[in-house]
């Protein structure tokens, strides 16, 4: 697992369009990005190779969720020849853009079988050395990420038969959650994997706990990493 964190950032909600939204962390699919990042992975090669036969995700909310709006200039640059845009009056367009403030996250990868061995020694090795081949960002470009590793743990998985705490988010209809008093919280559908045409092949609802503090379940199958709960997705 690794800590990653930016001043902002912006994963695109797939049912926005003119005024983009964000999720309030990575989905399966931007983590898969993020990890192809550090290694080197060429762009869209590597969508049928983190299938849920090979990987698992989780995160953990490690900074509160907060969310700001800020107007970009968008310039339309699809055209075949840019100099029409000077000649127009306005040619950029403020867009507000919804961003997650000063976000970090903890991200947990859980590795099945031997198909992505090798990816997997040079993801540690890299992560270990604090070096990428690309730079990795929170959802768009100018997001740039730092990031420091955690630490390679061996996982138990362990039946929840009473009440306990989480430090992951969970998905909604993996465990029973138990509401407290306190704390506030908030449920997300999220994109997952992908095939290798870029089409997304699973969602899952989840629920988490804004600030980031542990939540707590009755039920479900969770995973001990270190001294840490976590509910893989």
């Amino acid at each position: 697992m690794f800590d990653i964190w930016s001043d902002f950032a912006h994963f695109r909600r797939f049912e926005t369009t003119t005024s983009p939204l964000t999720y309030p962390f990575p989905t399966g699919t931007a983590i898969a990005g993020i990890l192809a990042a550090i290694v080197g992975l060429p762009r869209d090669s590597y969508y049928s190779l983190f299938s849920r036969s090979n990987v698992e995700y989780s995160l953990r909310i490690l900074n509160p969720i907060k969310k700001i709006v800020i107007p970009i200039n968008i310039i339309k640059t699809d055209e075949e020849n840019w100099s029409f845009l000077w000649k127009l009056e306005n040619p950029r367009a403020p867009t507000p853009f919804e961003f997650v403030k000063n976000p970090k996250y903890r991200i947990y990868v859980r590795f099945k079988g031997s198909v992505l061995e090798n990816f997997y020694n040079k993801l540690k090795q890299f992560l270990g050395e604090h070096r990428t081949v690309y730079t990795p960002y929170l959802g768009i470009s100018e997001m740039i990420a730092n990031f420091e590793f955690v630490g390679d743990f061996p996982t138990k998985f362990i039946q929840v038969k009473e009440p306990t705490e989480l430090h992951s988010i969970a998905r909604i209809d993996s465990v029973g959650l138990i509401i407290e008093k306190g704390k506030t919280y908030a449920r997300e559908t999220l994109p997952l994997y992908m095939d290798s045409e870029r089409r997304v092949i699973e969602y899952c609802h989840i629920v988490y706990e804004v600030k980031g503090q542990p939540i707590k379940i009755q039920r479900g199958t969770i995973c001990e990493v270190g001294d840490e709960n976590v509910s893989f997705l």
